[in-house]
């Protein structure tokens, strides 16, 4: 296709179905344009010299790399060509062994294995990157396709989306050294979701006390999976990902490993009366090391969070007998748990050992010199919670029964209202 190139012109060219296409630049004869069909630009300049036809990749189109630069290099190669000097080597061309994602990666995650957060980034790449992208050479990916693949994740879940971009960015930061073809990482500018505004959602004790009740009509994992989740205020994936080996019934304590906490320390979190009568109830499998393993992949934790948290929340509405305004989620128990462990009085250090959160008092310089693990008030904390929250269901028990009674005894004074109306009236007759 002939005519004259512009930047507009080859930002709204449009990838064949299959194939190649090719863009003649009337400027410079003999530069073109070829759009794959995976989106990719790249510019080629086709030149006969005497008897001899010379194709050379001139380079990719993109933000360090745009027209003028192509006519400016094709300009020189062509008078190179016409001196008589010899054609450039041609730029390395990506091989279906080495040049993919999918390929890459094993080397990317090894580079990374040390990382306190290697395991939520191997998460990331095997449910997101690798499914969606995997399969693609690694420098033909396009800043455009980045953006829509990003975007389609953030329709429901924009947090989510933010980190895939990020990991996905990182991965191109380490991978460019080895992609000759890309001229700069096509995450940079890619579409980046807007950050959520921060959730402050606490729930209320009503709906803490119902939560419980929703727990005890849930079977295994999800009832005694949301129960520790509201006895102890860990995180969701510390408590599905759990094995039995971190558990030690004797000494009450639950010990999470570097590897699977969020700030690469290891947690003890001591366990109540309450959360050891829980465990008890929860079978161990022979085929699995998991508290709560998956369903046909005992090697690993329950999934499918998704699916029973709409199926709480549709309990718990039906529990409270009303629609709840705001939208709970599974981590918002654990800033229920962080708020109520402050209204019972505990010091905000305990707490956020509780947490196993570094900051304040566990924070910066402070941190190197205060090395007390708060062992003994993390118990003290987590014994008076199991006891409040064993008060709150007791008392959302009593309530429901005086309302229950009460509904009764309405509908029994009705019923003899009614027949005594009848009497009267048959007897008038």
């Amino acid at each position: 296709m002939a005519g004259k190139l512009t930047d507009a012109k080859l930002q709204a060219l449009k990838a064949p179905e299959k194939g190649q296409v090719e863009h003649s630049d009337s400027d410079v004869p003999g530069l073109r344009v070829r759009v794959g069909a995976s989106g990719a630009k790249t510019f080629i300049l086709r030149k006969r010299v005497g008897e001899k036809i010379h194709n050379i990749t001139v380079g990719r189109y993109g933000p360090r790399f745009g027209l003028a630069d192509a006519r400016k290099k094709a300009r020189s190669i062509i008078s190179d060509l016409e001196a008589g000097k010899a054609a450039p080597a041609p730029a390395r061309v990506s091989s279906a062994k080495t040049g993919t994602i999918r390929s890459m990666m094993p080397a990317y995650l090894r580079s990374k294995e040390k990382l306190r957060s290697a395991h939520d980034l191997k998460s990331v790449v095997n449910k997101y990157i690798l499914p969606g992208l995997g399969d693609r050479f690694a420098d033909s990916v396009t800043r455009g396709e980045i953006s829509k693949f990003i975007a389609e994740i953030a329709e429901t879940r924009p947090t989510r989306a933010r980190n895939v971009l990020a990991q996905l960015s990182a991965f191109y930061s380490w991978a460019l050294p080895q992609l000759d073809n890309l001229p700069s990482n096509p995450c940079r500018d890619a579409g980046r979701p807007p950050k959520p505004a921060a959730r402050d959602r606490v729930l209320t004790d009503p709906e803490l006390a119902g939560l419980w009740r929703v727990a005890e009509g849930e079977a295994l994992p999800w009832g005694p999976a949301l129960k520790l989740l509201m006895l102890t205020g860990t995180r969701r994936s510390e408590v599905f990902e759990a094995d039995w080996s971190e558990f030690d019934l004797k000494a009450k304590e639950w010990t999470i490993p570097a590897e699977r906490a969020k700030n690469g320390l290891p947690h003890i979190v001591p366990l109540s009366a309450d959360a050891i009568s829980l465990l008890k109830t929860i079978p161990a499998s022979d085929d699995s090391p998991k508290l709560f393993p998956a369903m046909g992949n005992p090697e690993n934790g329950a999934s499918g969070h998704s699916r029973a948290l709409k199926r709480f929340r549709k309990s718990l509405n039906e529990g409270l007998r009303r629609e709840l305004a705001e939208r709970w989620t599974l981590h918002d128990i654990r800033r229920t748990v962080a708020t109520g462990l402050q209204r019972l009085g505990v010091r905000f250090e305990v707490t956020e050992a509780v947490l196993n959160h570094i900051s304040g008092a566990k924070g910066g310089i402070a941190g190197v010199y205060q090395r007390h693990d708060w062992k003994a008030e993390k118990r003290s904390a987590l014994d008076a919670w199991a006891k409040h929250l064993a008060g709150l269901v007791r008392k959302n028990d009593n309530g429901s029964a005086k309302k229950a009674k009460a509904s009764q005894a309405k509908v029994r004074s009705r019923t003899t209202s009614k027949r005594l109306d009848r009497q009267d009236a048959l007897q008038g007759a």
